[in-house]
């Protein structure tokens, strides 16, 4: 806490500083590699993609976890939609809460086993769709400190990859079961297809073209939610707000920041640490 308090003092430029007006910013997105296999994808998760659109719903309505520790912390939440996959119904985000950006990649990203996740375009406007996103947060309600979060069915697999991809780590030593991860511990037979499915995704990618390119591995094996954190981190440390860093994809987010200007190292308060070996990894390498 000492040393969060002295580096939000040396970031405000004031022996007074303040963390009372905490926001939340959630981006969501789809990914193509969680996709079932009939529909082109290769069904690396235990749950199904439509669980994405769910869990939004859920915070659209304030209940999921998220709008709960939200309130009860006085925190103000906002959650973009920047390339959730369409639902087998029709749902429209009330606008309150939920909001879809401008810059959607619309049904998602694709199965980077197969090609690129994305195009350049469609990396450099998620991290654009970020940083409008932050930015416009921030200036609305003054926020001294900012926390991202991210919803994605297969988000680890693809926080592997990009890990995998960025480090040039061997992929069984980066691979953790992500949601499927229970009381009883983790499920061998989850991590076994995830770490097969980015070993393919290696090969059908060039590694050499990915080690400390953060653009191309997003490109490559990214996620859009990813992309648009990134986005929001680097406007966040533009502005010297400290940001709040929590989990594994936020995580990976915060260590392709750093490799694309290391000067965001300055703002990051560390909070938690995952289970997710592929956390440990991002965090030795930031």
């Amino acid at each position: 806490m000492e040393d969060w308090a002295s580096r939000i003092t040396a970031l405000q430029r004031t022996t007074k500083p303040k963390a009372d007006n905490a926001v939340c910013l959630i981006f969501a997105a789809d990914h193509g590699v969680a996709k079932d296999e009939s529909d082109g994808g290769a069904n690396c998760s235990a749950y199904p993609q439509a669980v994405s659109r769910k869990v939004l719903e859920g915070l659209d309505h304030g209940i999921a976890g998220a709008s709960v520790l939200s309130k009860c912390n006085d925190v103000s939440l906002r959650v973009i939609d920047v390339g959730l996959a369409d639902g087998a119904c029709h749902y429209e985000w009330s606008g309150n809460v939920v909001h879809s950006s401008r810059y959607k990649i619309r049904g998602g990203t694709k199965n980077f086993c197969k090609g690129s996740a994305m195009t350049e375009e469609q990396v450099e406007n998620c991290l654009l769709a970020g940083r409008e996103e932050t930015r416009k947060f921030i200036d609305e309600v003054g926020a001294s400190v900012v926390i991202f979060g991210e919803v994605g069915i297969g988000n680890t697999t693809t926080s592997s990859a990009l890990v995998a991809a960025l480090t040039g780590m061997d992929v069984e030593s980066l691979c953790g079961s992500g949601a499927s991860t229970t009381r009883d511990g983790v499920n061998h037979d989850i991590v076994s297809k995830k770490i097969s499915i980015i070993k393919n995704a290696m090969q059908h990618h060039d590694p050499s073209s990915m080690k400390g390119k953060p653009l191309q591995a997003l490109k490559a094996v990214g996620g859009a939610e990813i992309a648009a954190i990134v986005g929001g981190i680097l406007e966040a440390s533009e502005r010297d707000i400290p940001v709040l860093v929590d989990g594994f994809i936020v995580t990976t987010a915060v260590m392709i920041a750093c490799q694309i200007d290391p000067s965001v190292c300055r703002v990051l308060l560390f909070a938690t640490q995952s289970t997710e070996k592929g956390q440990i990894v991002a965090l030795q390498t930031i």
